[in-house]
């Protein structure tokens, strides 16, 4: 009997060396192996495994990872990688699982981002094998969840000192453009993407970049936090000396110009040239490191004295490099863009270099 209880003692000791326990974004209770050699990614999640520089760990990818101008940075970042591997879901707004083709590739745990708590369950069941849910934040982006799914990542793949540097780096930024303004200025955002590309109507009250920048929005007179869509009567009355479009919806503003010229006439940014092109803030959920890198563009169009030394471009690059590691600006501007002053035009919008 004493013989039996030292070989279950070592048993256990050697399991629980194999294993860890974890609580996850929807505070479930996971154990994952203490080290992780092959993993799968839904939901956009293989966002926070390229921030731990891991997706070299992934076995099979959803088939949105494979859209060479979708524009998401670790898609651009992992374009290479992902080629030859297996797709296991659509991935995209509609998702879907192969719920067999991911048991056949034996991942060791899977990771998933969504804001319906039952389909980590649900999956676990069914794959047998753990799910882990990180999040963005439940409904609107949430800066805090986004930070503590970084430090959760690191924590299942053992690379607890990367999440700690990453999230380092996003308070030194909300640090360096945390100055003293005297009076805040004002702006609204449109064009912001929602289950697709959206026109100028479709706006947010909570806007991360405006909040690093220490810039007013304008649509929380709307009183929601999260994306929304507005009157266009709405922008004109809320008369917007300064106004950023996200790149992602510029096409559908495009038509919008054409449908209704004498609406854009209307807005005094446009009358003023403050109107300025941002990077995608949203594609296949938020792009926080893009909102990182378009606080800085912000910054500079709110309080250009303030910040006449600082090159978006330049920031943007190192976000990037320091996120998902490569500079992605020149993807971004030959996709979406990039930044750049709108300017009314006869037939439409027209875009022109920033000053730098």
């Amino acid at each position: 009997m004493a013989r039996l209880a030292a070989v279950l003692l070592i048993f256990c000791a050697f399991f629980s060396a194999q294993a860890k326990t974890v609580t996850d974004m929807q505070g479930r209770k996971v154990t994952v192996p203490d080290k992780v050699e092959r993993l799968i990614a839904l939901g956009s999640s293989m966002s926070f495994v390229t921030y731990m520089k891991a997706q070299n760990l992934a076995v099979g990818v959803e088939d949105i990872n494979k859209r060479a101008n979708f524009p998401k940075p670790y898609i651009y970042a992992n374009m290479e990688m992902v080629k030859n591997l297996p797709v296991v879901g659509r991935g995209g707004p509609a998702q879907s699982y192969n719920v067999e083709a991911i048991v056949s590739l034996k991942p060791d745990v899977l990771f998933i981002n969504s804001e319906d708590s039952t389909v980590a369950d649900m999956l676990q069941r069914k794959l047998r094998i753990p799910v882990v849910a990180v999040s963005y934040g439940r409904g609107s982006f949430d800066l805090k969840t986004w930070m503590q799914s970084i430090t959760l990542a690191g924590e299942v793949l053992g690379r607890q000192k990367r999440g700690a540097e990453l999230n380092t780096y996003i308070k030194n930024i909300i640090s360096r453009l945390n100055i003293d303004v005297p009076q805040k200025a004002q702006a609204y955002v449109g064009g912001i993407a929602y289950k697709g590309y959206q026109g100028i109507d479709s706006t947010a009250g909570d806007f991360l970049p405006f909040n690093i920048a220490k810039v007013s929005n304008l649509a929380m007179k709307a009183g929601k936090r999260s994306q929304m869509f507005v009157n266009k009567e709405f922008i004109v009355s809320l008369s917007p000396q300064l106004v950023f479009l996200d790149g992602e919806g510029l096409a559908i503003m495009q038509k919008q110009f054409r449908d209704d010229p004498q609406l854009f006439g209307k807005i005094p940014a446009f009358k003023n040239g403050k109107v300025y092109l941002l990077l995608p803030n949203t594609a296949y959920y938020v792009n926080p490191e893009v909102m990182l890198a378009n606080a800085f563009m912000v910054a500079k169009a709110a309080y250009p004295e303030k910040y006449a030394a600082i090159d978006p471009v330049a920031e943007a690059d190192k976000v990037f490099g320091t996120f998902v590691g490569a500079a992605l600006y020149k993807q971004f501007e030959k996709d979406t863009g990039g930044y750049r002053k709108v300017v009314l035009k006869d037939g439409g919008l027209g875009l022109e270099p920033l000053e730098r």
